[in-house]
């Protein structure tokens, strides 16, 4: 058999966290299901023009899987914060690699699968009742002859609310398993209030990357030169004829942003899995 991963000693132990945690999971896609159409049934009573459009479903989903999903994300290795539930977790005869993919398995797949889910049996009808109150109350925009028209169904992959980073590269869908994958590696990192300590490492990444591109790059440009986006310069000085742009290799930009919507995620797995196979109680 082997030592580091075996799929018959795998698919038991994915059995075995299943039964200890079914009804845990069963209470919260409930308690997301409510959560959302709590938040739908406010919209349709404050809103009768138009109720429910594109951006605010937008928002509803992916404000609600960052902030769940990392949540949730923070919890898969809780049971190594507390002495008593770590012993018993790390001599479970299963190798440090199954551990980690089943953690993957039910908080980044499952989860990911069970909250569209839920976002879906939510969203339909309530797209649905939100026509049909305009279609019985607000036909056109209020002073004007102007129909309202009706609601869409959100479409994740073809978005035309989407800001452009997200509309064009899926980087806003993408990061929020990067983000996840963060938390992820906090759970394991972090022995009390990982949730918390993750946000703080983050937001503490950010500042220092925010401030190495004000004042480790931007200050050392030539004069005029600032940047235009996060791969292009431009000398931009309010006439468009005089107007330069540097931009990085197409090559080098590519590899860029194929790390950034792919690799991330997979980078903190990995780190995840050897931050797992040191630690100790």
């Amino acid at each position: 058999m082997n030592q580091t991963f075996d799929l018959s000693r795998w698919l038991r132990l994915v059995g075995a966290h299943w039964t200890e945690n079914r009804k845990r999971y069963l209470l919260a896609l409930l308690a997301m299901g409510g959560m959302l159409i709590a938040w739908y049934a406010f919209l349709l009573s404050i809103d009768k023009f138009g109720p429910l459009n594109l951006f605010l479903q937008y928002t509803a989903y992916y404000c609600g899987l960052y902030i769940i999903g990392c949540f949730y994300a923070s919890t898969i290795f809780s049971q190594l914060g507390n002495k008593s539930q770590a012993i018993p977790y790390l001599a479970i005869p299963a190798s440090h690699l199954e551990k980690l993919l089943c953690g993957i398995l039910f908080g980044v797949v499952l989860f990911f699968l069970a909250y569209t889910c839920i976002f879906y049996i939510v969203d339909i009808p309530m797209v649905s009742m939100a026509n049909k109150i305009i279609a019985r109350e607000h036909q056109y925009w209020p002073k004007t002859m102007l129909p309202i028209g009706s609601v869409e169904v959100l479409n994740l992959w073809n978005n035309k609310w989407a800001p452009i980073p997200d509309k064009q590269y899926h980087l806003i869908f993408l990061g929020y398993f990067a983000i996840q994958s963060a938390f992820l590696l906090g759970s394991v990192y972090f022995v009390r209030w990982s949730f918390i300590k993750t946000i703080v490492a983050i937001l503490l990444f950010w500042l220092v990357l925010v401030f190495f591109m004000i004042k480790g790059l931007s200050a050392h440009m030539p004069e005029g030169w600032h940047y235009d986006s996060m791969l292009d310069w431009t000398n931009f000085s309010g006439q468009q004829l005089n107007t330069r742009f540097i931009r990085l290799p197409a090559l080098l930009e590519k590899l860029l942003l194929l790390s950034a919507q792919y690799c991330v995620a997979p980078a903190f797995w990995l780190i995840t899995y050897f931050r797992l196979k040191e630690k100790e109680v």
